[in-house]
């Protein structure tokens, strides 16, 4: 299922965490690991740029401003062979078979581009510099989650063993793809599932869950059915601590088309909220 995962780091805690996620689903797949450093072109042309534009008219040529772009290319190059190194031997010792790849460019735009030939992305949820600027898109995470067109795990502060599966499912061709991993997933590591649907006043949910149940119970999956109503997110998040869950997994948007111009609101709640590790599907 998850047979080439790629890893993109940047040497920051979070993606350490991602790398051992990773490592770990791996075991599993008995995958390869795509480690990927991104230099990022936007702090090497700071420099020049800031130059470029502090002329009210004609750009003149400033060789302090070129030579810290090129300072500042030199430390990424020697901070990406750096932090590969780690991610081979990392992988190494754990028996896992790896790849590195470093390049230059933008972060984001990169990373879905490998993402093509990718079964899943594993990141974390801030990086360097990255971090959470409010409701609407602006972080690498973010945007990788909106267009990547592969699964994408986003890991925790810490990774601990997966034992129960926690499944936001509404009835979307998004959320079926979400139960569909769900289900492989729990078959092959023989885990309990909690089914969950929330009955957020769209008509349809109480027989999507009917049907999704009766669908798992059939499979011989022990099964923890549960039918809410409330907030989606809050509900969710709720389930996952009540029902001691170590995996959320759900869909990336639910039926709603505006959630394709702004980050899908659920989502974003629960990324924001959730103590273990959520599993995006596309």
């Amino acid at each position: 299922m998850f047979q080439n995962i790629l890893v993109p780091v940047d040497g920051s805690h979070d993606s350490w965490v991602a790398l051992e996620q990773a490592i770990q689903v791996a075991k599993q797949e008995q995958g390869i690991i795509h480690g990927l450093f991104v230099a990022d072109i936007r702090l090497i042309e700071a420099p020049y740029m800031t130059s470029m534009y502090s002329y009210d008219m004609f750009p003149a040529y400033d060789p302090t401003a070129v030579e810290e772009s090129l300072e500042a290319r030199k430390r990424l190059e020697e901070r990406g062979k750096k932090v590969l190194a780690k991610v081979t031997d990392r992988c190494e010792k754990a028996e896992i078979q790896v790849q590195t790849e470093q390049v230059e460019g933008n972060v984001s735009h990169v990373i879905l581009n490998r993402a093509l030939q990718a079964d899943l992305i594993v990141m974390g949820r801030h990086g360097e510099g990255a971090r959470w600027s409010g409701p609407l898109l602006g972080s690498t995470f973010e945007a990788v989650v909106r267009h990547a067109p592969v699964p994408i795990l986003a890991s925790q502060a810490e990774v601990r063993p997966t034992t129960r599966l926690l499944v936001a499912f509404d009835g979307s061709e998004r959320s079926q793809d979400g139960l569909n991993i769900a289900t492989r997933w729990a078959t092959e590591r023989k885990l309990p599932i909690v089914l969950l649907t929330v009955d957020d006043g769209h008509p349809g949910r109480e027989e999507a869950y009917d049907e999704a149940r009766d669908s798992l119970r059939k499979q011989d999956l022990e099964v923890t059915p549960l039918f809410s109503e409330g907030h989606p997110a809050e509900q969710i998040l709720h389930s996952a601590r009540v029902e001691d869950c170590d995996l959320i997994v759900m869909g990336a948007y639910g039926h709603s088309k505006f959630l394709e111009i702004f980050f899908g609101s659920t989502v974003d709640e629960v990324m924001r909220g959730a103590t273990c590790p959520l599993l995006i599907c596309r």
